[in-house]
């Protein structure tokens, strides 16, 4: 693996599909995530069992004024192109998922916010992290891989001047029910190709709350926790996240309910994304962002 802030393939939570690959996890891809379909949620790095045309359709483009909180992560030699997807908690600290920080080269990281087309430089803000704290349980890698504890927390060299969006609570188990709409946002490809490597601007989708048991089927309740992730996608499939979108924003009601981790298709209806509920970290990452 080439010395970069952003872990790429080989700490990748994104699994393939029987069939490919035996079912292990994933080594051979290059982005973490992106939004395919009308919305991203947490599912890329695989090899797609859906074909090529499958339903892939581009998300909306949002507003960075709306959703001033999402930020990318890029590398500091290409701040254009992003490696994954976070959000903005506090004015110095971005939240994001563990496999996308690599905290031997966490000088070479940098966060981008307020800007809508990563293309144009001259718009937004760059801040370096001076330091990354990632979940001691984190582990996307190997036989005991598990979308569980994907978290990291990010501490810029200066505060961002946008607003921060706030953790569900663990009172606010509401936010989670089956069927609620997930708002998700990312960089990340809309075409659902691993190859492919353009970078839309900032897009954005709603997303129903799929329930614990189509993730289970398909992933295993040693990967998929439900105390700790949600399953997140259409019954129907065709919309997900993919290549591009980790670590980004999962949002319902003005509360950030999860980050962005893994699955196993960008449109597979059998394979729904998945994402780390925030409010089962709730104490625990608010002790980080305060820190």
């Amino acid at each position: 693996m080439s010395q970069t802030t952003v872990r790429r393939c080989t700490a990748s939570p994104w699994v393939t599909l029987p069939g490919r690959h035996g079912g292990a996890m994933n080594t051979a891809r290059t982005r973490h995530g992106a939004l395919v379909g009308a919305a991203l949620a947490g599912a890329a790095l695989v090899v797609s069992a859906a074909p090529p045309a499958a339903a892939v359709v581009g998300g909306d483009r949002a507003d960075i004024k709306k959703y001033p909180w999402t930020v990318a992560l890029t590398s500091s030699d290409d701040v254009k192109l992003p490696e994954c997807g976070g959000t903005l908690v506090a004015p110095n600290k971005v939240l994001t998922a563990s496999h996308c920080v690599n905290p031997a080269t966490v000088d070479q990281l940098r966060v981008v916010a307020g800007r809508e087309d990563l293309r144009k430089t001259g718009e937004g803000t760059v801040r370096k992290v001076t330091k990354a704290w990632i979940h001691p349980k984190a582990n996307t890698e190997g036989n005991g891989a598990t979308y569980a504890h994907d978290l990291a927390v990010l501490t810029l060299n200066a505060p961002m001047p946008y607003r921060t969006l706030p953790l569900a609570t663990p009172a606010q188990q509401k936010l989670y029910e089956e069927g609620t709409p997930n708002r998700v946002l990312g960089w990340g490809s809309t075409t659902g190709r691993d190859d492919d490597d353009r970078v839309p601007p900032l897009q954005t989708a709603l997303i129903p709350n799929r329930g614990d048991e189509q993730c289970i089927t398909a992933y295993g309740s040693r990967r998929y926790q439900k105390r700790y992730t949600m399953c997140l996608g259409y019954p129907a499939g065709g919309v997900n996240a993919c290549y591009g979108d980790s670590g980004g924003p999962v949002v319902v009601k003005g509360r950030l309910v999860g980050v962005i981790s893994g699955g196993g298709s960008c449109t597979n209806r059998l394979y729904p994304g998945v994402a780390v509920k925030t409010a089962s970290y709730y104490a625990l990452l608010q002790s980080q962002i305060a820190g």
